[in-house]
């Protein structure tokens, strides 16, 4: 009681005469254990209503409201028995309590003490008395643990809706937005010692032998052009900077089947109604609407938020309840945006069909975990208007706990879900036999693992001993074990199924087909380019150095042909031209491969030049010269090196 009157005596002297405050609240935290005295107490009530105080008191139990939540707890499925032996309206301040990263605390309950049970009765009727609320511990805790963000207050952006000649004065709010946690700045904070003052020192070195320092004033922004690095000042970055101004033009119509869910782009929808203020522009904005409503017709929009945003194109939807007449907006990406990919239908092939009994299995599981009607009194359970975001209530359950217990680990238990673990085990027991039932008709089994094909009749059947060769000798075919119970495949589409299956499972290029190999692997796209590259440089080598005298010669130089042209086609001049330096190198310092050289210099094989590929810094004279003179190479001006080499070949040797 004493508390209660130093706290309104200090809202009064605080608060008088000034204005602006929405509520004058006194929150009571005691377990009304202390002895008082309220012989004034109907004083103290007359007074705390007179100047509009309410009192809210966190405490012990308050009686039959806290014995049925007792009761009810009791009748869960799987409760634990009370081991006590005490009757309702025990202190229950501990028991099932939840912590910030929710732990569930199982302490015993104790019986309240007269004293306590005269305090409650008292701290009950001041509550009553000022329209007030009373909490238990645990109800404190359980709320304290839910973190919800600051509610901002939504603002208008406003626009002017082009329509050809018509301009018409709009007004957006953000309708839904996806609820990101906001950016803290924790990256200068020690958490061993908060004291620590923590400085951010950054600094620019040259990077060479000096390692000198270099001015920020010094800088300037470089672009890289091919293997050549431009520098622009800011100045002229500042010119050619793109100059757009703020618009909400509408560029066309379209079909609304045309706008499809799979190319919504951005995590926000804009609700657009006409500006208040603008009574014949609202006539016009709202036909425009129920036109467009009535021809199920939407608007494309080009948007540009300010002069200083990048413009983006979207989409207007018509949207009209009851008498409220608006428009969503929903941006859209560009054509450069959209990435095409082609699956396999999964429908073709006969294990993957179901039949009627897993169909209805999946059916039954959709209605028994469906949360249309599964809160109490047939409400909808987790409505996404009451159920705050789990990623920010998980995020600042990890930084207050981390703060109380540092030495701890975090917890993966989520808050949300254990306020609510009666609703989920309700759905949970009424989905168990459903799950039973799907865990008999979908069933499992191991398969064999892949292995490399062997040889045998029994793998390979009635074919020729050509291609039974040609497949033993390829070693980047993968094929899984054979499986006795699998169907004789046709012998005349075996060709053909062979193909296939060494498309799927190519991974590296071969000595046999190497050009088909290699094509093969540009067109999957997987692995990449420098490392398909990588291989074939590697493949042409080995022909090279293997060849008895020029028998491997014709498939080396087929396969040089095919990489000049890709390399052409990628704009990777640089990976043929060090190839074929190397190749110059070799074929002076090793014996019997001068053969293959000269074959190069006979079919004009030279450097790939700036005129057949734009990213290569060779000329045509310097092409030619490279083939008809002894030059070293190490002079050439080549796509990518330089005129300060020194002879390094690890360079050209770490890219093959």
């Amino acid at each position: 009681v004493d508390a209660i009157v130093v706290a309104a005596d200090h809202l009064r002297r605080e608060t008088e005469g000034k204005h602006g405050f929405a509520a004058k609240r006194v929150m009571l935290f005691s377990n009304a254990a202390t002895t008082f005295n309220d012989h004034s107490l109907k004083t103290i009530l007359d007074s705390l209503r007179r100047q509009d105080i309410i009192v809210d008191a966190i405490g012990p139990t308050w009686g039959q409201q806290d014995e049925e939540d007792d009761n009810e707890e009791n009748n869960h499925p799987g409760a634990p028995m009370d081991m006590n032996g005490h009757e309702n309206g025990d202190e229950n301040s501990d028991a099932n309590r939840p912590t910030t990263n929710g732990h569930q605390h199982r302490t015993p309950k104790k019986p309240l003490t007269q004293q306590q049970q005269t305090g409650i009765r008292v701290i009950g009727e001041i509550v009553n008395t000022t329209d007030g609320t009373l909490f238990t511990f645990r109800e404190a805790l359980t709320i304290l643990s839910v973190h919800q963000a600051k509610l901002v207050k939504p603002t208008a952006t406003k626009y002017i809706m082009q329509l050809a000649d018509l301009k018409l004065h709009i007004c957006t709010y953000i309708q839904v937005k996806d609820n990101k946690p906001a950016i803290f700045r924790l990256k200068k904070v020690y958490a061993r010692d908060p004291t620590t003052e923590i400085k951010v020192d950054r600094g620019r070195y040259t990077k060479d032998e000096q390692d000198q320092e270099i001015e920020k004033e010094e800088l300037t922004d470089g672009f890289r052009y091919g293997t050549t690095f431009v520098p622009i000042n800011k100045e002229t970055l500042d010119e050619m900077k793109y100059q757009s101004e703020k618009c909400f033009a509408i560029i066309a119509f379209s079909d609304a089947n045309m706008m499809r869910r799979s190319i919504y782009l951005g995590d926000t929808v804009y609700e657009v109604i006409s500006e208040p203020g603008f009574e014949e522009e609202a006539q016009a904005f709202a036909g425009l609407v129920q036109a467009m409503y009535e021809t199920n017709t939407v608007a494309i929009v080009r948007k540009c938020f300010s002069e200083r945003s990048a413009p983006e194109i979207g989409f207007l939807r018509p949207h009209i309840a009851h008498d409220h007449i608006c428009m969503y907006y929903i941006k859209l990406p560009f054509a450069e945006d959209l990435r095409e990919f082609e699956f396999d239908n999964l429908d073709i092939t006969k294990r993957n069909q179901l039949n009627e009994e897993q169909l209805k299995c999946i059916d039954n599981l959709i209605t028994t975990m469906d949360l249309t009607h599964a809160d109490r009194g047939g409400d909808e359970a987790f409505r996404p208007e009451v159920v705050f975001n789990p990623y920010v209530q998980r995020m600042f359950q990890s930084i207050a706990r981390r703060a109380v217990t540092p030495d701890e680990p975090l917890s993966l238990s989520n808050t949300i879900m254990e306020m609510n673990e009666t609703l989920l085990r309700s759905v949970a027991s009424k989905s168990k036999r459903v799950l039973n039932t799907i865990y008999e008709k979908f069933g499992l089994r191991d398969t064999d693992r892949r292995q490399k094909i062997t040889t045998g009749d029994a793998l390979f059947g009635n074919i020729d001993s050509s291609t039974k060769r040609r497949l033993d000798e390829n070693e980047n075919v993968e094929e899984p074990t054979a499986d006795s119970t699998a169907a004789p495949a046709d012998s005349g589409s075996f060709e053909s199924q062979a193909a296939a299956k060494k498309k799927a499972a190519l991974r590296n290029i071969g000595t046999l087909t190497p050009v088909e190999d290699f094509k093969l692997l540009i067109e999957q796209g997987s692995p990449s380019f420098s490392e398909v590259s990588k291989q074939m440089c590697n493949i042409i080598l080995e022909l090279v150095h293997n060849s008895h005298a020029d028998a491997l010669f014709e498939k080396a130089f087929q396969c040089l042909q095919c990489l000049r042209e890709t390399c052409i086609n990628k704009l990777e001049p640089k990976v043929f031209n060090d190839l074929e330096i190397l190749l110059k190198r070799q074929a002076s310092t090793m014996d019997g491969r001068k053969d293959f050289w000269q074959k190069i210099i006979d079919e004009k094989f030279s450097l790939i030049t700036s005129e057949e590929c734009v990213e290569s810094n060779v000329i045509p004279v310097e092409a030619n010269k490279f083939l008809e003179e002894e030059t070293p190479v190490e002079n050439i001006n080549n796509a990518g090196t330089t005129n300060e080499q020194d002879g390094d070949d690890e360079d050209l040797f770490d890219l093959i």
